[in-house]
């Protein structure tokens, strides 16, 4: 396979950046839930390029203008710019995120047709994305500028204060005060902290439960047109009592159901196994979508009869019907992801990864990364950094429409899963190198 060279990178500054006003001092300690502190401080990292047909201003007004902005956002989303003390409290000293400056010494171009590539590696600091760092900032934003004039806009976001909707209402909440700070509308968040999570009546977790384990994986990127997710949509549709599967769902089901396989090209055996999926819980316990805090359970998906069993038709059905015992719960006194932790706190264990069949997939498509604007129009590519775990996938909605999917196995997997014919039938694979 063709491969790009590393190109050269410079680091143009490093530097905090305090919150524009200062934290009320009955603020100082920002409280983690139960959830908050089961999770490690890593970083979920996201990466947005910019090429330079809608920038009209130069570098030095670029960094200056986001800034400013990033400052006045923090004022609001302020944990953010705050330390970690220990694992149960946040101190929200305004200590500052971290913004660094770097140029590579290739174009934006070079980044288009690929994934995964000796250059996107250099668009956050190294090593940061996903790991669990508890000393330095929460957020770490890295503007990155290319030869041709393109930038792209990397942000590291701290899983410990909040998920994903927690971390994409603060991305997009600075794009909105820097293309329009006039008119931008300050929004009046939610700190749960501690009020629907709280710690164990034994005591709060001292120590992290969740851990990368990113050893021998590789991730694949793979792209779902929008007219291939209405084919499967409607191949769903004919052969199950689903008559409106989401595209989130097919797509779910394909990747596990070709994973699955992946897996058993290995050992020659099959395994029963079964698909993890994230909930996001705001809406069911009555909290607004801009609440921020690691509010979730879990959905399991299993296989346990036979290959037979793993038509996409039925595996939607399946996830449909495990939504809907989910959805039934009362997931703050009744939560399985709750119930996982106590007892992995129980037996002093460490999660690692989804276990030896499970594969995780997370859905990230509700959050419009791929229409956020600087003020400079929207990205030309939205990309993720290499990780969690293996067995994992995490979707996003793209710029045409469609779908990308980032797949993570182990490399003896992926060369499995990556010449799947009914995977590639409805998916297209981005090139690596």
């Amino acid at each position: 396979m063709e491969s790009i060279a590393h190109p050269l990178v410079s680091i143009i500054s490093e530097k905090l950046i305090k919150p524009s006003s200062p934290t009320c001092p009955t603020k100082r300690w920002h409280k983690l839930s139960l959830i908050d502190q089961a999770f490690s401080n890593s970083y979920i990292p996201f990466s947005l390029f910019y090429t330079k047909d809608a920038i009209s201003k130069n570098n030095t007004q670029i960094s200056q203008l986001l800034e400013e902005s990033l400052s006045k956002i923090l004022s609001i989303y302020y944990p953010y710019a705050g330390r970690l003390k220990d694992n149960t409290t946040v101190d929200c000293n305004d200590a500052g995120a971290e913004f660094v400056q770097v140029r590579i010494d290739c174009l934006i171009s070079e980044t288009f047709n690929w994934h995964n590539t000796a250059i996107e590696d250099l668009l956050f600091p190294q090593g940061l994305p996903w790991s669990n760092c508890t000393t330095g900032g929460l957020v770490v934003v890295q503007l990155t500028y290319f030869n041709c004039g393109g930038i792209a806009i990397s942000m590291c976001i701290s899983h410990k204060i909040g998920d994903g909707c927690s971390g994409y209402n603060l991305f997009r909440d600075w794009s909105e005060i820097t293309s329009d700070p006039n008119n931008f509308s300050i929004p009046s968040l939610h700190y749960v902290e501690q009020s629907v999570f709280p710690p164990p009546s034994s005591g709060p977790f001292l120590s992290p439960l969740f851990m990368s384990n990113k050893h021998d994986c590789v991730q694949r990127r793979y792209i779902f047109s929008n007219e291939k997710l209405l084919n499967l949509k409607n191949t769903v549709a004919a052969e199950s009592e689903v008559q409106n599967p989401t595209r989130t769902e097919v797509v779910s089901a394909l990747i596990f159901k070709c994973a699955v396989r992946a897996a058993k090209a290995k050992s020659g055996i099959f395994q029963p196994s079964s698909m993890v999926q994230a909930v996001d819980l705001r809406a069911q316990v009555g909290l607004p979508p801009n609440a921020i805090g690691n509010l979730l359970t879990i959905c399991p998906t299993s296989i346990t009869n036979n290959e037979e069993s793993m038509t996409i038709s039925k595996l939607v059905s399946e996830m449909r019907k495990s939504k809907e015992l989910v959805y039934k719960r009362d997931n703050i006194n009744d939560n399985m992801f709750v119930a996982l932790l106590l007892e992995l706190a129980k037996s002093k264990q460490e999660y690692h990864d989804n276990g030896p069949n499970a594969y995780q997939i997370t859905s990230l498509v509700k959050f419009a990364l791929h229409e956020i604007d600087f003020g400079w129009g929207k990205p030309t590519k939205v990309s993720i950094a290499n990780g969690l775990n293996n067995k994992l996938a995490i979707l996003m909605g793209n710029q045409s429409g469609g779908l990308d999917a980032f797949v993570t196995l182990t490399e003896h997997d992926m060369s499995v899963f990556e010449r799947d014919t009914e995977l590639l039938e409805f998916a297209s694979i981005v090139p690596s190198c």
